[in-house]
């Protein structure tokens, strides 16, 4: 009986063992992150401005923290990446888990306190597949800087303003922290590949039909990028048709970059007028420093070129084959019929 209970207990510890063990590594658990932001509100703030912009502050400290244990992960394998490789990264792989929000009386003073619990699970990240599309990365978290820039700048003019326009003001950023939320939500999944989780995210939102103007262009857009992640041309077109078509003015979001993303399926297809086409309208839209889609731009024209005015093919010399060796068999077998014929002359 000892030895059937002792090869049980090295059983079950071989299994465990086996569980926890993954790919030769024992598996890391996720790091666990809290972060706290405080909004002491002024006269006459709105409390869901006050929660929000307190969120807004947590997730930025929580980004912070996020940095330290991707840039410990990057030593571990050997990489080097600069302060904004860390920034754009921890931004991807951070994922909230529990959110609280509590308002209290202080003296006289009304304030709001966001506590959120998040988590960067290291086995999750592939820093390598996530720098070889460094500049896609990139692209979605500008995009997501500058809608909390946005947001900031918005709640400055808030706090100074006074009356119906502060009033004004109020709705407008209620409205911008909302939609924030969820496109930058959406952002993420698309920065972690989590395209089919961008796709229902926005579908909701799109199937708002309260939602309009800006907000439903730019879901349509990032609907697209996402359809565009999963290699499905076809509907990522669509997507970016119905944002062109939907009313906007590219102030808030930067919608423009459906024409940069329609002339790289174009080009893709092989139809280089309608890429060029297309990235010029974008280049035209943009602040002329993307170097990326200046590459894209260049190489669509070349390539345009290159299909309206064919090189002319290399002539044949005789006794060449097609790919630049002599034929001897030819050589010879010409000169056996010339001898024949000046033989058969004299």
């Amino acid at each position: 009986m000892r030895r059937i209970g002792t090869a049980c207990l090295v059983l079950l510890t071989f299994l465990a063992v086996c569980c926890l063990w993954k790919g030769g590594t024992v598996e890391a658990a996720p790091q666990r992150i809290e972060a706290t932001g405080v909004y002491v509100m002024g006269d006459n703030d709105s409390p869901k401005i006050a929660r929000d912009a307190a969120r807004q502050e947590a997730m930025r400290v929580a980004v912070e923290k996020a940095g330290v244990y991707v840039e410990s992960y990057s030593r571990t394998k050997n990489m080097q990446l600069t302060e904004d490789d860390v920034k754009m990264i921890s931004g991807a792989v951070l994922k909230v888990i529990k959110e609280d929000s509590v308002p209290e009386l202080s003296g006289t003073t009304w304030k709001y306190t966001v506590h959120l619990v998040a988590e960067v699970d290291t086995d999750d990240i592939d820093l390598k597949a996530m720098m070889d599309k460094k500049t896609e990365l990139e692209k979605l978290q500008q995009e997501r800087d500058a809608l909390k820039k946005q947001n900031e700048e918005l709640l400055a003019e808030y706090q100074k303003a006074n009356g119906q326009e502060k009033k004004r003001l109020g709705t407008r950023l209620e409205s911008s922290y909302d939609y924030e939320k969820i496109f930058d939500r959406s952002m993420g999944y698309i920065q972690r590949s989590e395209y089919t989780r961008a796709i229902d995210e926005l579908t909701t939102l799109i199937e708002d039909r309260s939602v309009k103007g800006n907000p439903r262009a730019y879901a349509y857009y990032l609907r697209g990028r996402a359809y565009y992640g999963l290699n499905r041309p076809h509907d990522a077109l669509e997507d970016f048709n119905m944002a062109n078509n939907t009313d906007h003015d590219n102030t808030t979001y930067p919608i423009w970059r459906c024409h940069q993303y329609e002339g790289l399926i174009y080009y893709d297809e092989g139809r280089y007028d309608e890429a060029v086409r297309e990235l010029e309208i974008a280049w035209n839209y943009s602040d002329k420093r993307d170097r990326a889609l200046a590459d894209d731009l260049r190489t669509a024209r070349m390539a345009a070129e290159r299909a309206k005015n064919p090189p002319p093919e290399p002539q044949q010399e005789s006794g060449s084959e097609g790919n630049g060796r002599i034929n001897w068999t030819k050589i010879l077998t010409d000169v056996i019929i010339h001898s024949i014929d000046k033989g058969s002359n004299g």
